[in-house]
């Protein structure tokens, strides 16, 4: 059952004894500062005890009751648990619990060992997932039926989203938040947390919109921002000088300084990025898709492609298109 019809995204995070404690605060960190900049996000924590112990003396309380029917909710996060502080007789209820309501989740996230609660609860079957190295026998164990991935920080199958844990978690929600509210938000996110933000999880829809920002360059920063939010106008090099507030000699060699690249390669991939996330959105002509991010034509875009992919964008529509 899909979530209803909303301006607001419902997250729910489930609460576990021996909750890991980055697991948690990273992946909400994300949407809290979502939340600050954009509003629009609520979320609810849910576990089989009110109160948990966290870090030493400290410890979380105003905890739900698992419901015993979950709201539809359009993600359901399981953080990771430290093994040792699992509590053998509430898990298998928690397992349950998870197996039951997760079909009310359009997303249900694992971060580090919540990868194996998903797998017990029956979730990963035929899915490709991952999580902390360490746990990655343990979760072929588990899950026999899934394609169980270490090359990668997270991965997305479905409505399955796994996470390697730790601080990939925050990786894991700018993903998700990427895909729910935009990569400009998600940027603004990531810049707010001093991220560095190369990150992708092998999933290149969010690579060319945070290369490049690991830096802390203001100048830098402000026209970056100023090339994402306006793609579509003809950038020169003395136009983008005037938004740095730098000569353009001075502008070359620091842009290459922080960002790895120069700016009309940097703007080039920034296009290049809307013209994928078009091509798979929408079917739009590769003319019209050239126009709106400010390619010129399709010509000028199969152009700049070659000089960035190996393919055209005719190959990639079609691979993507595929049910392989």
């Amino acid at each position: 059952m899909p979530p209803p019809e909303t301006d607001e995204l419902r997250v729910g995070v489930l609460m576990l004894p021996g909750q890991v404690p980055l697991d948690l605060v990273g992946p909400l960190q994300v949407l809290h500062v979502a939340q600050r900049l954009a509003g629009g996000i609520a979320v609810r924590y849910f576990g089989p005890r009110e109160s948990l112990d966290w870090l030493g003396p400290l410890s979380l309380s105003g905890i739900a009751p698992l419901p015993d029917a979950l709201e539809p909710r359009h993600l359901l996060v399981v953080p990771g648990q430290y093994r040792r502080g699992i509590d053998s007789r509430l898990q298998p209820t928690c397992v349950a619990w998870l197996r039951r309501h997760a079909a009310a989740a359009e997303t249900v996230m694992g971060i580090c060992s919540g990868s194996l609660l998903m797998a017990e609860a029956g979730l990963l079957d035929g899915r490709r997932c991952t999580t902390h190295h360490t746990l990655l026998p343990r979760l072929r164990e588990l899950a026999p039926g899934a394609r169980v991935q270490g090359d990668c920080i997270f991965i997305e199958d479905g409505r399955c989203l796994t996470s390697a844990g730790i601080s990939t978690g925050i990786d894991t929600m700018l993903h998700w938040l990427t895909r729910r509210l935009g990569h400009r938000l998600a940027l603004a996110v990531a810049r707010e947390m001093v991220l560095y933000l190369r990150r992708s999880g092998h999933e290149p829809q969010l690579g060319s919109w945070l290369e490049g920002r690991n830096h802390v360059d203001e100048r830098i920063h402000r026209l970056q921002d100023a090339l994402c939010a306006r793609l579509k106008e003809r950038w020169s090099l003395s136009g983008m000088a005037e938004v740095a507030v730098m000569s353009e000699r001075h502008l070359r060699r620091r842009f290459v300084a922080v960002a790895g690249m120069s700016p009309g390669d940097y703007l080039t991939r920034l296009r290049l990025q809307l013209a994928r996330q078009l091509m798979e959105e929408t079917p739009w002509s590769l003319a019209r898709i050239a126009a709106e991010v400010g390619l010129g034509d399709d010509r000028q875009l199969r152009r700049a492609w070659k000089r960035f992919a190996a393919d055209s964008p005719q190959a990639w529509r079609r691979r993507l298109a595929s049910p392989a």
